[in-house]
């Protein structure tokens, strides 16, 4: 009686009788030649025949040289050579070779990419043939690239993260996130385009790689129907993709310029804050027609993420600084800022021989007014009261608040006294004339000192002493008057 493993051979036996076994081949999930010693083809399976894109009466009597002429890499003719006429077997990885066969496949979208393989060169011991098996391991290698590109754009991540918690400066970072966006993507120019304060246009604010011609290109873009890529994002709130800026009707007007600046599309991502304020766009610009792939639309939303957070550290140190160098209820700038504006002042009049003013003005009867109409009333007038001094200064002076009601001007230049007195005038004209709060009508004056650099001190607190000596002199004149400091300081 028969054992169990006899039958099972004898069964087996039977079934591989009645296979074909060249549709066996066939019917493989990857290539198979087979070469005689001439290394000429004398089989291929249906795999091979698709990604070549040849018939098999095309195929057969060829070599895989005499089909791709000077395209089949050193090494893998060697291996053929060496298997076909010496026997020698041999694998080619896609590690060690990149490139092997120059074949391709065709996308769901109807676009051929290459495909990765390792090959297996066997010489077939019971006869002159030679086996070689291609493995088609592309979905492999881009899991790879995918892997490897994950952790690049992580340590940029991180760089860029380093760069905001260290206090670098907004446009350095914002010039990294560009930089790490043209490095992970060849070929693709880079660009941070910030909303106005309106909210109704978009500025360039960091466009590394581009040239001027762009920065003044896309200088007010206006948000609204009709925009090109950049500006349709900011209304839609969602990536917008221009994919050939030549044939894209809106970008129309622009075509020839984008052409010389070597922009052919366009990607365009929000920038979009925690509390879901939108505050720019990312753009991307490929120097070919092109759409972004799944993997370059996360990279766009992570560095727009990073961008955001970039932009709302930037407000937040910019308000914290502004807080702590302003007064909160006029907004003018405080003590502090006062001395660090004056101690510039003095060193360029110093370096460049100039002259300036300083004038300590006081408020004649404001505490009447806070006793008599409480503080709200004399918060209301103080507001009112500074906004009037600012009014009659250049863009280049200051107006300070550094006490309840009192304030010191710097006038950066002046040519003479008489410039500084004829800006004294005009204040106390404008402090002494009435608010109206309501039914109230609210009405003080000033006392006025000024001193000058260097006529009364080369110093700010000489200048500041002289200038407070001086309106105190102006209030022993009768008030709602200007004083000079005496010469010299005496």
């Amino acid at each position: 009686m028969p054992s169990s493993s006899e039958t099972a051979s004898d069964c087996l036996a039977s079934i591989l009788d009645h296979i074909d076994c060249t549709e066996l081949l066939h019917s493989l999930d990857g290539g198979v030649l087979l070469l005689n010693r001439r290394c000429q083809i004398v089989f291929c399976n249906r795999w091979i025949s698709q990604h070549i894109g040849l018939g098999d009466d095309e195929l057969i009597g060829k070599t895989l040289a005499q089909l791709y002429p000077g395209q089949i890499a050193p090494a893998l003719q060697e291996a053929i050579e060496n298997a076909c006429l010496y026997r020698m077997g041999r694998i080619l990885s896609y590690q060690l070779h990149k490139r092997l066969l120059p074949l391709r496949q065709r996308t769901p979208s109807g676009e051929l990419r290459p495909l990765h393989q390792s090959i297996l060169i066997r010489p077939l011991s019971e006869s002159d043939l030679t086996l070689i098996q291609v493995h088609d391991i592309t979905n492999a290698v881009k899991r790879e690239q995918h892997l490897r590109a994950s952790e690049r754009v992580l340590r940029l991540e991180r760089k860029v993260l380093e760069l905001i918690a260290t206090g670098d400066s907004m446009d350095d970072v914002l010039t990294e996130i560009c930089t790490t966006i043209e490095t992970l993507l060849p070929s693709v120019h880079s660009a941070i385009l910030l909303l106005d304060e309106d909210g109704k246009s978009l500025s360039v604010r960091c466009a590394p790689s581009l040239p001027p011609a762009f920065m003044k290109r896309e200088k007010g873009l206006r948000v609204g129907p009709g925009g090109t890529t950049c500006t349709q994002s900011i209304q839609h709130r969602a990536l917008t993709i221009t994919p050939d800026i030549g044939s894209d009707e809106l970008w129309r007007p622009f075509a020839e310029e984008a052409k010389r600046m070597n922009i052919a599309a366009c990607w365009a991502q929000p920038i979009v804050a925690a509390y879901d304020e939108v505050l720019g766009v990312l753009a991307c610009y490929p120097e070919c027609p092109s759409s972004p792939s799944d993997a370059d639309k996360l990279l766009l939303q992570r560095m727009a993420n990073l961008t955001a957070i970039t932009l709302e550290r930037h407000k937040r140190i910019e308000r914290i600084r502004f807080l702590a160098m302003h007064d909160p209820l006029t907004g003018l700038p405080n003590r502090s800022l006062l001395n660090e504006l004056l101690g510039r002042n003095l060193r360029r009049a110093h370096r460049e021989g100039n002259r300036f003013a300083l004038m300590f003005i006081d408020l004649d009867g404001f505490k009447e007014i806070n006793d008599h109409h409480g503080h709200d009333a004399g918060d209301d007038l103080l507001s009112v009261l500074s906004g009037r001094m600012t009014d009659q200064l250049r863009g280049t002076d200051t107006c300070a608040r550094i006490g309840g009601d009192e304030f010191v001007i710097m006038l950066e230049t002046v040519h003479s006294p008489e410039s500084a007195q004829l800006v004294a005038e005009k204040i106390l004209t404008k402090l002494n004339s009435p608010v109206q709060r309501g039914p109230l009508c609210l009405q003080v004056s000033a006392s006025i000192g000024i001193a000058l650099y260097p006529d009364h001190g080369v110093s700010a607190d000489a200048l500041l002493t002289h200038a407070d000596d001086a309106m105190y002199k102006a209030k022993a004149e009768g008030k709602n008057c200007w004083q000079l400091a005496n010469p010299n300081g005496q």
